[in-house]
């Protein structure tokens, strides 16, 4: 929430849209509309009087994003932080599967990549991470998606091409959550081979977390400290990673302000 008050004190008006999770809504991360965000972009321009839309989002927020603006053609501008560039089979809150998209559009699932390594149960996933060179238990979600990446149905990809936003990527590299470090060149490859006709700018920081986002030093109490121990890049680089998200605000911030 820290970097949305960032956007009020520049001068910005801002939505804050929960899409799964928060009271109201469906704890599994499946079967999310797109129309969600296709309402508020209505409601912002038709009752707000909003003429620009910009959306923002990291991490699976940053994956909504994506297929959002490649969806919406009113949303101009948006900034992925830590994005992947492919839609995967929704799940429940215990990692079952929900056999349909993490997204819907018009009522239907959008193409996806099933996840049948869940079947197995996720002690299994959580076993394999552990025996696999470079991973371990810390970087568990980052080897599902590094097994899973030969598998990836093709249709399932997000098209960016389809955006009507200049677009700024922001990644770490060696993700360890998952392969945000793979999917911007991988989706900044897809917009110049289709000649995007809008600005496109990018950022891998070299040392970085997941969390590149701007408020992670208010956590206190047990979550500081999982967090600062947990996740591996905090854990090795604590003062790059903070450089990172200050970076990445001021970036954001600059990238907005030269699209307005």
């Amino acid at each position: 929430m820290d970097i949305c008050i960032n956007f009020w004190k520049e001068g910005y008006n801002v939505l804050v849209l929960g899409f799964y999770l928060w009271k109201g809504l469906s704890k599994n991360l499946a079967a999310v509309p797109i129309e969600y965000a296709e309402k508020a972009v209505k409601w912002l321009k038709e009752e707000q009087g909003i003429e620009k839309i910009a959306m923002t989002g990291a991490s699976t927020g940053a994956g909504y994003t994506l297929i959002c603006a490649s969806y919406i053609p009113e949303i101009t501008c948006i900034i992925p932080v830590v994005p992947f560039d492919y839609v995967l089979e929704g799940t429940t809150p215990s990692n079952k599967r929900m056999h349909c998209a993490v997204y819907t559009w018009r009522g239907e699932s959008v193409p996806y990549t099933e996840v049948p390594m869940l079947d197995e149960g996720m002690l299994n996933w959580l076993n394999m991470a552990r025996k696999a060179k470079g991973y371990g238990l810390s970087r568990f979600m980052r080897f599902g998606y590094d097994y899973m990446s030969e598998g990836l149905n093709p249709d399932s990809r997000i098209k960016v091409e389809n955006c009507n936003a200049d677009i700024l990527f922001l990644a770490a590299k060696d993700d360890d959550c998952w392969p945000s470090d793979v999917a911007v060149p991988r989706m900044l490859k897809v917009l110049e081979d289709n000649n995007y006709p809008h600005r496109v700018e990018s950022k891998i920081y070299d040392k970085a977390s997941h969390a590149l986002v701007d408020g992670i030093d208010a956590f206190s109490g047990m979550t500081k400290f999982l967090f600062k121990k947990i996740i591996p890049a905090e854990k090795n680089y604590p003062k790059e990673c903070e450089a990172a998200r200050q970076d990445s605000l001021k970036r954001i911030i600059k990238f907005i302000e030269e699209w307005q």
